[in-house]
């Protein structure tokens, strides 16, 4: 059966990844948005544009109901459930096929038996393939666990059977450390997946981690696109994926895929998976678990294969032969992909929200940047805070490090706080350039990717750029003076005094610190001497600070008119504030319970993440000003200690 229409139950970047490829094979597409995403391309894409209405996710984006009829009701042969939401979803898989829909995606079967990590390894038994030491029975007794952990040897890893993304995982590594952490795995396993089993492994210290593109038809062809390598890690989600891997030489490469396809071949896959290994140092690898879906790094893949894994997926789904065999498949070049993230890494990565004023493009080739957003959207509390993929091609791994590093400054996304510096130190750790990276390289080196200090010009030069802006668009009253006398500009909550004068145009020069600098100016980029750098700035709302990128420098500036108006309304010894908006998770504490420094007074939950706030000293609750559930907007005051 040939696919003539296809509904894409999922939203943003990779909505927008499978409209593409439908409309370049002249297939018709349903899009589908909830209200609060009605601004968003993917709101617009499809050849129909279809309203989830208002809700929670269940309401919307997960209303099994709701998307299949909206399936049928449009004519949709198949679904596409992207990655995430609904795509390891068997009883979605069911009911897509009991409503006479193609579900593209692998069978309920595959999904079921991959999907728990206890029977994919009794199957992986079966087949042959190597495993991690540990144990994966039935049998929960702690003290049997225990006595499990034991026989593996410390340090060992616990972890939740059902689920990902590092829920109910615990690294023990002392036997007295493992009732604590098997309770608080069981625990968190519990409330994740409802289902508190779990699995104990061999924990490898260092190891690299390394998964491999797969796509399988009906036809008994079941075939490799090689691998990724995806070992920068940050509490086990993936921040950096790279191909080829730099650990690989032909003979481990070959094995590893060739191991891959063994797994796809024994279980009968059908349509792109993923299998993810563990590599140790000593090169010996071990399977970890499959992602029965398309990944959010398969750009990496389509660049050095040359492929377009949704063309495959579609053409798997149908029922039809792939057109490819494994001798056609070859690696050429290397791509690298970083996940782009409203957070602050500066702030224990607490996630930003607001309006992107203006995100960029680049006019370098072999640069894709796959969006679910544009210029002027608005970005909530509600879904995941990945705002963008930037995938970069080139002929070798060196070359395409300083391509991404370049792109990386063609992006600013501004108007709110994103990991863009964060990820420019990753690339530039000589470590990461050296391709000597593990899973835990983040935690090792997280010293080194502190955020850099800035110098006596950097600051220099970012109130240069804010100047000249406010300059150029009048902002304020003192913009059209030509000289300011120790006026003073907050620059990443510090505060500095300067002079400033215009002595043309073109020209703007500032003294800070005892040292002077002439800079000269022309559109949107900034000299000094013979350096050149590009800057983009916009002023916020109602923040009224002006957000500055300059190169991969990112920075948050304000020129206040009055010495008392800096910062923000002052509050008492005892106030938590609300680090960003969100909504109350949990609360821990009641009125007029005494509580210690440090002590968890409640969890403030946003973009899928749980954030504790604690208390800052020793006392009494003396007011919360919330219950669980209620919204809140960031810096509020949550709770006063006395």
């Amino acid at each position: 059966m040939k696919i003539k229409s296809v509904l894409i139950a999922n939203r943003g970047e990779i909505a927008l990844r499978v409209v593409k490829t439908c409309k370049r094979l002249g297939i018709k597409t349903v899009t589908i948005y909830s209200e609060d995403d009605r601004s968003l391309p993917h709101a617009k894409a499809g050849d129909d544009c279809v309203s989830l209405g208002i809700g929670a996710l269940s309401e919307t984006y997960l209303n099994q109901e709701k998307i299949i009829k909206i399936a049928k009701e449009y004519g949709a042969d198949a679904i596409h459930p992207g990655y995430g939401f609904l795509s390891e979803n068997t009883e979605f898989c069911k009911r897509v096929n009991k409503a006479g829909v193609i579900f593209i995606g692998p069978s309920t079967h595959a999904i079921e038996l991959m999907g728990d990590k206890k029977t994919s390894k009794v199957e992986m038994e079966k087949i042959g393939i190597p495993l991690i030491p540990g144990y994966h029975g039935d049998n929960q007794e702690p003290d049997f666990l225990f006595s499990e952990a034991k026989k593996i040897g410390f340090p060992v890893l616990i972890k939740a059977t059902a689920g990902g993304g590092g829920k109910g995982m615990r690294i023990v590594r002392s036997e007295d450390e493992f009732t604590s952490a098997l309770d608080a795995s069981k625990r968190e396993a519990q409330n994740a997946f409802g289902n508190d089993k779990v699995l104990i492994e061999k924990y490898i210290d260092n190891p690299r981690h390394i998964e491999v593109q797969l796509m399988s038809d009906s036809h008994g062809n079941h075939l490799h696109f090689y691998e990724r390598e995806c070992s920068i890690q940050r509490r086990y989600q993936k921040v950096v994926e790279e191909t080829p891997s730099p650990a690989l030489n032909d003979e481990l490469r070959k094995n590893i895929c060739e191991t891959a396809v063994k797994i796809s071949t024994g279980i009968n896959y059908l349509g792109a998976g993923t299998i993810e290994f563990i590599l140790a140092p000593d090169n010996s690898f071990y399977f970890l678990e499959m992602n029965t879906r398309l990944q959010v790094e398969h750009p990496v893949t389509e660049l050095v294969t040359n492929s377009d894994l949704v063309e495959y997926q579609i053409i798997a789904a149908a029922g039809e032969k792939l057109p490819i065999k494994q001798s056609d498949i070859s690696q050429h070049g290397h791509a690298l992909e970083l996940r782009i993230y409203a957070e602050d890494p500066d702030n224990d990565f607490l996630p930003s929200t607001g309006k992107i004023h203006f995100i960029g493009a680049s006019p370098l080739e072999g640069v894709r940047l796959d969006c679910g957003y544009e210029s002027q959207n608005f970005v909530n509390i509600n879904y995941d805070p990945m705002l963008a993929k930037l995938i970069t091609y080139s002929h070798s791994r060196d070359e395409n490090i300083y391509k991404m590093l370049c792109a990386l400054e063609d992006f600013p996304f501004l108007g709110l706080k994103s990991n863009r510096d964060y990820l420019a130190r990753i690339l530039e750790h000589e470590k990461f350039v050296e391709g000597d990276i593990h899973t835990h390289f983040i935690t090792e080196y997280q010293d080194d990717l502190q955020k850099r200090e800035l110098d006596t010009k950097a600051i220099a030069l970012g109130i240069a750029c804010g100047l000249i802006h406010e300059n150029k668009n009048s902002i304020n009253a003192w913009s059209y003076q030509k000289e300011f006398k120790n006026r003073k500009a907050i620059l990443e909550g510090s505060e500095y005094v300067f002079n400033a004068h215009f002595p043309k145009s073109d020209v703007i020069t500032i003294e800070l610190n005892g040292e002077k600098f002439d800079f000269s100016y022309l559109n949107d980029s900034i000299f000094l001497g013979d350096e050149l750098k590009k800057f983009y700035i916009t002023q916020r709302i109602p923040n009224l600070d002006y957000h500055l990128c300059i190169g991969n420098l990112e920075a948050f500036i304000s020129f206040p008119l009055k010495a008392e108006s800096f910062g923000n309304k002052s509050l008492g010894e005892g106030s938590l504030q609300s680090p960003m908006p969100g909504k109350i998770f949990k609360i821990f504490k009641d009125e007029g319970e005494s509580v210690t420094n440090g002590d968890a007074i409640m969890i403030l939950e946003a973009m899928k993440m749980e954030h504790t706030i604690k208390a800052q000293k020793d006392g009494v609750i003396k007011k919360i000003y919330y219950q669980v559930g209620e919204q809140v907007q960031g810096g509020v005051e949550l709770c006063e200690i006395e």
